[in-house]
């Protein structure tokens, strides 16, 4: 820095000025905290006066950092931007987790179950021809057969079947399976074959 400073600055061999740089002004400009115009009319004076060109020559050969400007805003975790997108992105990821932390332990209230056709729920599905089983003895009964089955099941207020049952007299009938989904206390019954 010293090199440069004497290409650039050379004091006239004139008298030298009347006002000199004050060392505070003088401070700021080897830390490189000025602005344009004061650095400008700082080094027109430091042309013409051989004190103050001494002054800045020995501040500057004794301080290595001279000339490279430190100010806290150079520092890009010290800015106010850094810290806004920090914290928008802290927001986001807590709103996010709340959200997708609801979506996987919220209960959907729909369940479903398959089971093995036997002769209670034959009998229940075969007792009337209706494809749907109202209040009446035969959904408690139907209801009863499904909590003994282990579907986790609290009340039923309706229960539709997709086709009317009718019962396979074939020995070699292949196994059925009742198909069952239950939302909204309205139980879906499908029987199927197996295979």
């Amino acid at each position: 820095m010293g090199k440069w400073i004497n290409r650039i600055l050379v004091p006239s061999s004139g008298q030298d000025a009347s006002a000199h740089i004050a060392p505070e002004d003088m401070a700021r400009l080897v830390d490189a905290a000025v602005d344009d115009t004061e650095r400008e009319r700082l080094f027109q004076h430091i042309n013409r006066c051989r004190r103050c060109y001494d002054i800045l020559k020995h501040s500057i050969e004794g301080n290595p950092f001279a000339g490279t400007k430190r100010s806290d805003a150079s520092v890009w975790w010290k800015r106010r931007t850094v810290y806004a997108l920090a914290a928008s992105i802290l927001l986001i990821f807590i709103i996010s987790g709340q959200l997708v932390y609801r979506h996987w332990t919220r209960d959907t209230g729909i369940v479903s179950a398959t089971l093995d056709l036997d002769q209670q729920l034959i009998d229940i599905l075969l007792e009337d021809s209706a494809l749907q089983i109202g209040q009446s003895p035969r959904l408690s009964r139907l209801l009863s057969a499904l909590r003994q089955r282990g579907v986790p099941v609290d009340r039923i207020q309706l229960a539709v079947l997709s086709k009317p049952y009718y019962q396979k007299k074939d020995i070699f009938a292949p196994p059925e399976y009742l198909h069952i989904r239950i939302e909204d206390n309205i139980a879906y019954l499908e029987v199927k074959e197996g295979k």
